[in-house]
């Protein structure tokens, strides 16, 4: 075998080649190897979170919880410049309990667990305003804890913003000298009070 010739044009492109060659191919395995590990971690977390939450079954149920559904979809729409628009979601669990139906998460790791991060909470309020429910439970199965997460309705809020304003109104009311305007406020304050419960 000839030895290398560092004056020989054609011998300088061969190695350059065979550099080119020899980093492009270590790159190449070297994304293969990462692509894989991240793909195994993946795995790794699917099945893991799939194995959390069959062991929350167990865990509602001993909390005498009865489960009613598991990760059935419910489809709930809305409107985006008047046209309508379908989503679906699926909660883990549908559970009972004294009577009352409750909407179930399932959650693990490190962030999903608590209500404050961003999309957990979002995905909870959805649930919360799709599926008929008297509460909706966080179960972080990290510390095998089921937290209940409770929204105020834009409803509840008009309506205590009322009654605050129905107390000051009545409070005033008992403070003027006159029986006559005393029954005035009693009768609009009834009227408003009765008129906010129908509507």
């Amino acid at each position: 075998m000839p030895a290398f010739d560092y004056t020989n044009h054609n011998h300088i492109i061969f190695l350059l080649l065979g550099a080119i060659i020899v980093t492009l191919l270590f790159f190449l395995i070297r994304y293969k190897i990462t692509e894989y590990f991240k793909a195994l971690k993946v795995k790794k977390r699917f099945e893991r979170g799939n194995k959390l939450e069959l062991q929350a079954k167990k865990f509602l149920k001993s909390r005498g919880y009865t489960i009613t559904d598991y990760q059935n979809t419910y489809a709930h729409q809305y409107s985006v410049n008047g046209v309508l628009q379908t989503a679906e979601i699926q909660p883990d669990y549908i559970v009972k309990k004294n009577g009352k139906t409750y909407v179930v998460e399932v959650k693990s790791g490190n962030t999903a667990i608590n209500v404050s991060n961003r999309s957990t909470r979002r995905q909870l309020l959805e649930y919360d305003y799709v599926v008929e429910n008297d509460g909706v439970f966080l179960l972080d199965m990290e510390n095998r804890e089921l937290k209940l997460v409770q929204f105020t309705s834009k409803a509840e809020k008009r309506s205590s913003k009322l009654l605050k304003a129905i107390i000051i109104v009545a409070i005033i009311g008992i403070s003027i000298p006159y029986w006559q305007v005393k029954i005035a406020i009693g009768i609009i304050l009834g009227l408003v009070f009765f008129f906010e419960k129908r509507f």
